[in-house]
């Protein structure tokens, strides 16, 4: 038996976990599982936001370590979900690096959420936000405008721009009234919305309230650095075009 192989398949699926977004915990937990059920003794899994390290012993006696480097960040409950299945799938079939490779990658070739229904999303969170802090009908109609344009410029970005810094100023900066509304405040407040960091900031609070201290602030110092972009993004649209296009 390939324990190498093994290994390996088992930290492709872990990796695809944390860049889904699963919090830490449930990604150490599953590993350990898959390890446990592979027959590997003295199982040490380590896992941050941005790396991946386990090492086990090997029923012939081995030891093995192997170490991820995780730069990507994609958050999709779908996908975590049938990963987690998957995981829960390997520690009771222990199935073959083949199989194990091949059910991974139907997870990952899973059909995505259509374009339309990203944009259609995008409109009723700004336009309903900007009703919600108290704005018009013209304004919701100038957040949904706003809307488009923020997914377009992501789309146009999100595989040019690796600098997540640099990615947030730029779409924060787009978020400004165009003209069309009534209040500019409300509008661009409605237009934050799409932006704030929320999810990123609950996976943070979450480890660290389980006790992966680590990880949880290296999550809330991303986020936090996050909302520091948009609201550079803001101020610059602002300052530079008075809020307005």
């Amino acid at each position: 038996m390939n324990y190498d192989k093994i290994l390996q398949t088992i930290l492709d699926i872990g990796e695809e976990m944390v860049v889904a977004g699963a919090e830490i915990h449930r990604v150490e937990d599953s590993v350990e599982r898959m390890c446990a059920a592979y027959g590997f003794d003295r199982v040490n899994v380590f896992i941050i936001v941005s790396n991946l390290q386990v090492t086990v012993e090997t029923p012939d006696g081995r030891i093995l370590t192997h170490i991820r480097r995780i730069v990507r960040n994609d958050v999709n409950f779908d996908r975590m979900d049938y990963l987690n299945d998957l995981s829960r799938y390997v520690c009771a079939n222990t199935p073959e690096v083949p199989v194990m490779q091949e059910k991974l990658q139907e997870v990952m070739d899973r059909k995505q959420q259509p374009l339309w229904l990203t944009f259609v999303g995008n409109i009723f969170a700004a336009s309903g936000f900007t009703v919600f802090f108290g704005g018009t009908p013209l304004d919701a109609g100038a957040a949904a405008f706003m809307a488009l344009l923020i997914v377009c410029l992501q789309m146009a970005l999100q595989d040019r721009e690796t600098n997540s810094f640099v990615y947030n100023i730029s779409v924060s900066f787009v978020a400004v009234d165009i003209g069309m509304g009534e209040h500019a405040d409300i509008i661009m407040m409605g237009g934050i919305m799409l932006l704030i960091p929320g999810i990123a900031m609950t996976n943070a609070i979450r480890d660290m309230l389980i006790g992966d201290t680590a990880t949880g602030l290296l999550r809330l110092f991303n986020a936090l650095m996050t909302a520091a972009a948009i609201a550079c993004g803001f101020a610059l649209s602002i300052v530079l075009l008075g809020g307005t296009l």
